[in-house]
């Protein structure tokens, strides 16, 4: 059976940052897709700035923002375990310290109980027993590390839609 990641092409100022720490490469978030009926605005478990949530992409990211979907081949119970694994993280902190050690190239500075995106996920994984890398520390995986997994496939890419200007006042 699949199940699917997400990495976001992130527009903001703190996602400009992280395509610097990473040399350039242009994804600079990772998700976990908890449903991708709607290929355009999947439903994720991400670590984002307010703590780990899961909801709509588009609930916190910008619109016109471009994710690409990759798939995973895991068992029945690899996959209960990723999702139960995700679900007690829910309203977990960010890892503000954690993120720190990719520029000062250190990742002992993570916290326990802190999660950044690529490390949630990557953990998730490591706990469901699917390797993503070998002999790597899911404090030290950015995006761009967790990216260059053998076990990904390419599904697709999109973009969040733009969206919908605000109906005029009838005042």
């Amino acid at each position: 059976m699949k199940v699917y990641v997400l990495a976001s092409k992130g527009i903001s100022l703190t996602s400009r940052l992280i395509r610097w720490w990473q040399w350039g490469f242009p994804y600079t978030h990772i998700a976990y897709c908890f449903d991708i009926s709607n290929p355009n605005d999947p439903i994720v478990v991400e670590a984002w700035w307010d703590g780990v949530r899961k909801g709509w992409f588009s609930e916190v990211h910008t619109p016109g923002t471009e994710f690409a979907v990759y798939s995973i081949q895991v068992t029945d119970g690899q996959k209960k375990r990723i999702e139960e694994f995700l679900q007690r993280q829910l309203g977990k902190p960010y890892d503000w310290l954690g993120i720190l050690g990719f520029p000062l190239r250190d990742w002992k500075l993570e916290r326990k109980d802190r999660w950044f995106c690529s490390e949630l996920v990557f953990t998730a994984f490591q706990k469901a027993g699917v390797e993503l890398l070998k002999n790597t520390h899911p404090s030290e995986v950015s995006p761009r590390l967790f990216l260059k997994s053998p076990l990904l496939q390419f599904e697709y890419s999109s973009r969040l839609p733009s969206k919908p200007a605000l109906e005029p006042s009838t005042v």
